[in-house]
């Protein structure tokens, strides 16, 4: 959030919110964030997992508290995102000849979630989920024309780092899903999009996140609706083909 974002959340001057920044020790509000961020890097998981269920005795009452909170990340979801800079990533992805989903850890699996749906959808795409040195084998198959959408929490793995500078250094676009989107980096991705990780202190979601990459998969699918009704009708003919007999997919 800016000064002003903070100061109209609890009713104060965005003046202040800076000089609060200030007496804690911090030149700028950016550096105070930046600290809040290295300290929040989920490294106290137990602590957190504890916050997160406290309060619910009964099983239906997580069931019913997640709920509510993937119900109020959507909404921090839709603010924290301009409809332009959607579009913008959405256009640059929908001309490319080919996606790269990147992630690590927990992100490797919505990585590979977005790969799927492209290309079920009919568009080219491959994930990049390798945290050692074999990301640099999967960095080869990056080439001029691609996109990149990576997705990156918290402290920014120094393999992001890497696949951003080598994307610069070829001329491919990337599309950086993440919850620091001010977050200082050498080589600054074309379009970043905050997703948040859900509650601040509680056990991290990946649920709006999900929600962004089949929406994003959606609207570049809608850039050419042609195509992907061709790529789903190819799938079930071969689904068709394996099965013996008709086995209709849904889209996603």
């Amino acid at each position: 959030m800016s000064a002003r974002e903070i100061a109209a959340a609890v009713g104060t001057s965005d003046a202040t919110v800076v000089r609060a920044a200030r007496s804690l020790g911090f030149a700028t509000l950016r550096e105070l964030r930046h600290a809040l961020v290295d300290r929040a890097d989920g490294s106290d998981l137990p602590g957190r997992l504890r916050a997160t269920l406290e309060g619910t005795p009964t099983a239906h009452d997580v069931l019913a508290r997640a709920a509510h909170r993937q119900l109020d990340a959507l909404d921090a979801l839709l603010r924290r995102i301009p409809p332009a800079r959607f579009d913008e990533a959405t256009g640059l992805l929908a001309a490319a000849g080919r996606i790269w989903w990147s992630g690590i850890g927990p992100s490797a699996y919505v990585a590979g979630y977005g790969a799927f749906l492209s290309r079920r959808l009919g568009k080219p795409a491959g994930t990049l989920t390798h945290a050692g040195t074999d990301h640099a084998d999967e960095l080869l198959g990056v080439e001029p024309g691609d996109a990149v959408v990576a997705l990156a929490y918290g402290r920014i793995h120094p393999t992001v780092g890497v696949l951003l500078e080598r994307a610069a250094g070829i001329g491919v676009k990337t599309v950086l899903i993440t919850d620091t989107p001010r977050r200082r980096l050498a080589h600054p991705p074309t379009v970043v999009l905050d997703a948040g990780r859900g509650t601040p202190e509680l056990f991290a979601t990946h649920g709006p996140t999900v929600v962004l990459v089949e929406a994003l998969v959606l609207a570049i699918a809608a850039s050419d609706p042609a195509g992907s009704a061709a790529a789903l009708t190819t799938l079930n003919e071969l689904r068709r083909s394996i099965a013996g007999r008709r086995v209709d997919v849904d889209p996603v």
